[in-house]
């Protein structure tokens, strides 16, 4: 059972907590074929993502009231759901989700259709299941990077598997520039995954935990950005979180909104300014007001050159 994903085992441990189950994590480690602290994993995975539902005994864990997954997914996030099944090249032979899901699946693409792809096709499933086992346990990398034309190679510590903007992203500390970066899923041509280890670091960890763009920049301190929008727009925000750390601190007496964003880059929040123009205006800080006012030159700039049809 050794060669079954992480996330197969996951979902499987998930299943027979469900199921009043007692398990232990020394004979979960043997019959997976797996570490003590691999399957310790797996259980702080499903306390993370399904709240506190278990007690646990020593070494043991027991539910005390079952995770109700049909319940609690909406059609979006069971196409999600769907669609990572998918990425990860999983057959209908050893599916991931139940035959009740899968049934709620068919059932919501009787009321929903999407047009547009949840996120981008990852063609090269051995890239995915390479960099799942390196990031499981802690291993560097060499990575094959697909940049325009060229292709570069870079040792890598892989820290996690990011869904940003429709797109995957791994993220993890470049080893030659000692830094942290972001690289596309979707452009790494080959992985090779080495036997060193590494202890990952605490900053990185927090630092993945509040990302909320490829932008995010390790080490920088956050900026507080404030945001004026128009009482016609107001409600778009009210409905909807743009970034994690959105929050609407006030509201003027005409109706508009001041809205609080913390970042760590100007261009995690450009492109939603510029969406949402001229009825949203920035109020601070005035690096950011000149820093779009430059974008939008730019812009206007590439607009009014002159098309060349010879090229």
């Amino acid at each position: 059972m050794s060669q079954k994903s992480s996330l197969y085992r996951t979902i499987e441990i998930l299943k027979r907590l469900n199921e009043s189950k007692k398990l232990c994590v020394t004979r979960l480690a043997q019959e997976y074929e797996v570490s003590d602290r691999t399957i310790r994993r797996d259980f702080e995975l499903i306390r993370e993502l399904f709240g506190d539902f278990m007690s646990k005994e020593g070494e043991c864990y027991q539910a005390y009231k079952k995770v109700l997954l049909d319940d609690v997914l909406h059609a979006t996030d069971l196409m999600t759901l769907a669609n990572i099944v998918n990425l990860f090249g999983v057959t209908q032979k050893e599916s991931l989700i139940s035959e009740k899901t899968k049934a709620l699946v068919d059932k919501s693409m009787l009321v929903y259709e999407f047009k547009s792809r949840l996120f981008e096709g990852v063609d090269n499933h051995k890239i995915v299941k390479k960099l799942e086992h390196a990031i499981k346990f802690n291993k560097e990398i060499c990575i094959s990077y697909r940049v325009e034309r060229f292709t570069n190679k870079s040792d890598f510590q892989p820290y996690k598997i990011l869904f940003l903007n429709e797109n995957f992203y791994m993220i993890g500390e470049n080893i030659g520039k000692n830094s942290v970066e972001f690289r596309r899923v979707a452009m790494i041509e080959d992985i090779e995954v080495k036997s060193k280890t590494f202890i990952p670091q605490a900053d990185i960890v927090t630092f993945i935990k509040r990302v909320q763009t490829p932008w995010a920049n390790f080490g920088k301190q956050e900026i507080i950005v404030k945001l004026r929008a128009n009482k016609e727009i107001r409600r778009y925000f009210r409905m909807k979180k743009y970034l994690p750390s959105q929050k609407i601190t006030k509201e003027y007496k005409n109706g508009d909104i001041l809205l609080e964003y913390a970042v760590t880059h100007y261009h995690e929040l450009e492109e939603l300014v510029i969406k949402w123009l001229p009825k949203i205006e920035v109020i601070s800080p005035q690096k950011f007001k000149k820093s779009l006012q430059r974008r939008l030159k730019q812009k206007l700039s590439a607009i009014s050159r002159p098309i060349n049809m010879e090229d």
